[in-house]
């Protein structure tokens, strides 16, 4: 959306004589008294406002959902994308993103984490996540000692290159898990997964810090469109 049209919509919002929707509606109409009755009823505009609050929660519901088009984009976006929307706070978009994450979480039993073989069982899962990414996308796959997936969480996102990636933000997730080894990867969204010599760099970096924590890092993964690279079996990074 134009950065006119927003400017106009925050306007609309935020104008002191526009009385908020909610503040029109019934009591039994309004979002968070819906959701209590029966969630599994309600749009996705109405469970968005009862996440996002406050008194212009519909609005914002409606114009976050006209913003990215999709549940999925939303849970897609970073948080600044999703705190540029009027009406949602930094502090909102983070409520949104836990929420969203939770969601996926729900959908993965803990009883039946995939065990990591090899890296084509780590992309299988990792290629959804990273194929379509307009920008460089840096992701860590935690595992347990019996190679089991923890969880999977970005910990960057733009141009991936030495002098921007934080070593120490690769393992924090880890470490905050108790992970026995990490399987960093990231994307290329030119399609095209072939290592540049700045990722062979970033590795080398990932991996030397890696021993100093006492968390193996058993690949470093690129993922294009369809296809993917893992720089352990071309020896690039881990020697």
């Amino acid at each position: 959306m134009p950065h006119q049209q927003l400017s106009l919509l925050h306007d609309e919002i935020t104008q002191p004589y526009a009385i908020p929707r909610l503040r029109l509606l019934p009591i039994r109409e309004q979002p968070a008294f819906r959701v209590a009755r029966d969630s599994d009823a309600c749009s996705l505009a109405e469970l968005l406002a009862v996440i996002i609050g406050g008194s212009t929660q519909i609005e914002a519901a409606e114009w976050l959902l006209s913003r990215f088009g999709s549940i999925r984009k939303i849970a897609q976006a970073h948080v600044d994308e999703i705190s540029r929307v009027p009406g949602i706070s930094n502090q909102t978009a983070l409520r949104l993103k836990a929420a969203l994450a939770l969601g996926r979480k729900l959908l993965q039993p803990e009883d039946d984490r995939p065990v990591i073989h090899s890296p084509g069982d780590a992309a299988q899962i990792l290629m959804p996540m990273l194929a379509h990414r307009e920008q460089e996308y840096l992701m860590v796959m935690m595992l347990d000692t019996r190679n089991r997936m923890l969880d999977v969480s970005e910990v960057y996102h733009g141009s991936l290159n030495s002098s921007m990636v934080r070593v120490g933000e690769v393992f924090k997730p880890a470490l905050q898990r108790n992970a026995a080894s990490v399987l960093v990867a990231h994307n290329h969204p030119s399609s095209d997964p072939t290592p540049s010599p700045e990722d062979v760099t970033v590795t080398r970096a990932i991996v030397q810090a890696g021993k100093l924590l006492d968390v193996s890092v058993v690949d470093h993964i690129i993922c294009g469109l369809s296809r993917w690279v893992s720089l352990k079996e071309k020896g690039l990074g881990f020697s």
